[in-house]
């Protein structure tokens, strides 16, 4: 009698490695192994290109791009996998990607205007309290671009758009969905938390100056998810 063949369907989807729910240890290892690669390339992939006469924003355009492209691949291919389909526009509504209502507009509006706010105080604080709190990266000094440099200005696009894309699929998307049903209301603050960890890189300053993005992001992903199901 040939024994049964155990199904690999759950609610007619297939079962994937890819999990549901994400509590702090898997969290913390999702965080953590994408924050060694700041690690690596800021202390040594920059340098060893600026000592070989790089320019150094564009030495980190390239390094950075070593960092976020495979936070969007992840984010990408995890989709995938979970949903066993490779339409862009059914992973993108996985990865909360969506047409935003007008209430979403406006509350989004309202976050930016209080995330510009609060990054303005701490800015201020900053130059006033702690002086000696750097507020740009170690490894590189920012300074205005003389004009035979400005073609970096179209090398930053491609950069910021992965960079900015593969952060918030990776992080917002792909990780805080499934963070929500361990954490509930207090995911902002695990995810603000753990990703203040990842920029650790980049200095205490940097991190100083951007917690209200990193805390901001989160809440107003939640925010809009609780409207949206509300």
């Amino acid at each position: 009698m040939q024994a049964p063949i155990e199904r690999q369907e759950t609610n007619g989807k297939p079962r994937t490695l890819i999990p549901k729910r994400i509590g702090i240890i898997l969290s913390t290892i999702l965080f953590g192994i994408p924050a060694l690669l700041p690690w690596l390339v800021t202390d040594f992939g920059v340098p060893a290109l600026v000592a070989r006469g790089w320019n150094p924003l564009l030495a980190w355009f390239l390094a950075g791009t070593v960092v976020f492209a495979p936070l969007l691949a992840a984010a990408i291919f995890g989709a995938s996998m979970t949903l066993s389909t490779s339409s862009p526009s059914m992973i993108l509504e996985h990865l909360r990607v969506h047409h935003l209502s007008f209430d979403e507009w406006r509350l989004t509006a309202l976050a930016l205007a209080w995330t510009a706010t609060a990054i303005a105080v701490l800015s201020l604080l900053n130059a006033n309290v702690w002086p000696g709190l750097p507020t740009e990266p170690s490894f590189m000094t920012i300074r205005p671009l003389k004009p035979p440099q400005y073609y970096l200005f179209a090398l930053w696009l491609p950069y910021f758009a992965v960079n900015i894309i593969g952060e918030e699929l990776w992080w917002r998307g792909f990780i805080q969905p499934r963070q929500e049903p361990v954490f509930g209301r207090s995911t902002r603050i695990i995810q603000g938390l753990l990703h203040g960890a990842f920029h650790f890189s980049f200095g205490a300053g940097v991190v100083f100056i951007v917690w209200p993005v990193l805390f901001g992001i989160p809440w107003l992903v939640q925010r809009t998810r609780i409207q949206r199901r509300g």
